[in-house]
This record gives structure tokens, C-alpha cells and sequence, in this order.
């Protein structure tokens, strides 16, 4: 992979130039990679602190019940961002091989995957999987999948840098690449909005239905950071990729994925304790018709919650 000299300190390998990579200098470069580094060490901690402030509520209401499509989706999703970060930890503080470094693109994408299938089915639960939801879901979905494989065919092979100096490596996007991914966010960021509108119009419907509402599991699916999610998360992951510096662009990658995953394990912990402590309240109290409303969501019929769509 290209690197600098120190002596280069104004000007760049003729292979950086070859990348269009726009009058990046060494000083510049080792900047960029600190400010990068920064980021992805905060989504790190946050992905960690929280696997060990939930661990115990893990342990009593995934590893200690049954294996069923709804804990394995969970551990899919947990742990897939758990090692993502682990693995991405290596890539930027250690010198890998260019095979190794195709990882980190995957990586990324198979997160962004399991978060957006999430949500899919959050809101497809919520509303007793209505087929015309999913008729909504589906083309916004197809549409920032496009996107995001066009994208990333056209990406081509990463364009890995390094320099003396500075240990692990840093992907550099040239400015037309940094332009075609922020497309494919944009894209995701509607997928996204159109879930929040979604969610929205459940919650408030639903609370117009019965101000008891409070406290149920509609509430904890209405309430447990997707908001913050979508609205915040997204639009600053969509700016960070207008390219501004080469090493910048999509700088807030990895921070706004683990912050996503983070949520996304709150949220489907919180449906489990919930969905459990309902289950409990049945089986000693006769359920009455409130009680019956707010585990299962219906509408004009009896509809499964998002953990029973997966399957008890």
C-alpha cells in the first residue's frame, strides 16, 4: 500500500495521486487519522460499557430461556457488532495484509444490514404484520440496498494507506467514491425516516385508543432510542461522507453503526423483559382485556408482538 516518507511532507506518492486524493500531506494525513481513530474508539466504548452494564439482564432473559428465533436474532445482532468493533480495532491499530483489510468493508455492511432487517421488523410487528407495511418497507429497502451495492461495486477495491509513524492503516476515499456512499446513506436515511413516521403514527394511534397505555411493551417499542437512532444517527453519517478531506469522509461510520447496535440491543432486551414479565402476570392473575391489548398489539384481531413473530 502507498505510504509517506516524513521527508514528504507537502507533497504526496505518485500512487495517492493516482487515487485523486486532492493535496493530502503527511501532517494532514496523521491528523485525519487521529480525528478518525477518535470516533471509532468512542462507538468501541460504547459498545462495550453498555455489553457490561446489560450483561446481567442478557443473561436472565436470553441465555438463561429457551433458544428461539427471537434470542438468536438478538445474539446475531449483539455479537456481530461486538466483533465488528473488535475486529476493526485490530485493522486500525495494527499493519494487516490488503486481504485483511477487505474485512472492514463487509463488516460494515453486514451491521448495517441486521440494523435495517431490525427495524423492518419492529415496524412490521407493531403494525400485526400488515402486508401493506411491508409493501411500504420493501421498495425504500431495495432501494438503499441498490444504492449501497452500486456503490460499492463502483468503490472497487479499498484504498488502503498507511505512514511512518503511525501504526494500523486508514482508508482513504477518493472524492467521486465519498459522493457515490453518501448517495447510498441518503438512501438508508429514507429507508429510515420512513420507519420513524411509522413508528410514530403506532404510538399515537394506539394512545389515542387508550390513555393506559402507559408502560406497556407498544410504549417500550415506541420509545427505546429509534428516534434517536434515525433522527440523529443517520443525517450525520450522510453529511460525513460529502467529502470534505479524503481520509474524512464517512469518519462517522463506525461511531453511528455502534450506536445503533447499541440501541437496537436495548430495545429487543427491553421487548424480552417485557414479553416476560407479561407472560408472568398472566399466568398467576386472570388477563383482562387491557393487559391482553398490550402484549399483543391488535387491531381488529389478536396480532403477535415483534418477539412473536420470531417464535417464542
Amino acid at each position: 500500500m502507498p505510504r509517506w516518507h516524513p521527508s514528504f511532507s507537502t507533497t504526496m506518492t505518485s500512487e495517492a495521486q493516482d487515487m485523486n486524493m486532492g493535496g493530502l500531506d503527511y501532517v494532514r494525513f496523521a491528523w485525519d487519522s487521529r480525528l478518525y481513530r477518535c470516533f471509532f474508539v468512542a462507538g468501541l466504548t460504547i459498545v462495550m460499557y453498555d455489553h457490561l452494564l446489560t450483561l446481567p439482564t442478557e443473561v436472565k432473559y436470553i441465555w438463561s430461556s429457551k433458544l428461539r428465533p427471537s434470542t438468536c436474532w438478538f445474539l446475531l445482532v449483539r455479537y456481530a457488532g461486538f466483533c465488528a468493533n473488535v475486529v476493526v480495532a485490530v485493522f486500525y491499530f495494527a499493519d494487516l495484509n490488503l486481504e485483511m483489510q477487505f474485512v472492514w468493508e463487509f463488516l460494515l455492511v453486514i451491521q448495517e444490514v441486521l440494523i435495517e432487517c431490525t427495524l423492518g421488523l419492529r415496524v412490521f410487528a407493531m403494525y400485526g404484520l400488515n402486508l401493506w407495511i411491508l409493501a411500504c418497507l420493501l421498495p425504500a429497502g431495495g432501494l438503499a440496498a441498490a444504492l449501497a451495492l452500486w456503490a460499492i461495486i463502483k468503490y472497487g477495491h479499498p484504498k488502503m494507506l498507511s505512514a511512518p509513524g503511525i501504526v494500523g492503516c486508514h482508508m482513504a476515499i477518493p472524492h467521486p467514491d465519498a459522493l457515490r456512499l453518501a448517495g447510498a446513506w441518503e438512501a438508508q436515511l429514507l429507508c429510515d425516516t420512513l420507519v420513524v413516521v411509522l413508528t410514530v403514527r403506532a404510538a399515537y394511534s394506539q394512545r389515542r385508543m387508550s390513555p393506559l397505555y402507559r408502560g406497556s411493551l407498544m410504549e417500550r417499542m415506541a420509545t427505546d432510542g429509534v428516534l434517536a437512532m434515525c433522527v440523529i444517527q443517520r443525517p450525520a453519517e450522510s453529511v460525513s461522507n460529502f467529502p470534505l478531506q479524503i481520509l474524512l469522509s464517512g469518519f462517522m461510520s463506525w461511531f453511528t453503526t455502534s450506536l445503533s447496535v447499541t440501541l437496537l440491543s436495548r430495545l429487543m432486551l427491553n421487548l424480552h423483559e417485557a414479553a416476560h414479565v407479561g407472560l408472568n402476570e398472566t399466568n398467576t392473575n386472570e388477563p383482562d382485556s387491557m393487559e391482553m391489548e398490550s402484549l399483543r398489539f391488535p387491531t381488529q384481531r389478536t396480532v403477535p408482538t415483534m418477539i412473536e413473530t420470531f417464535g417464542r
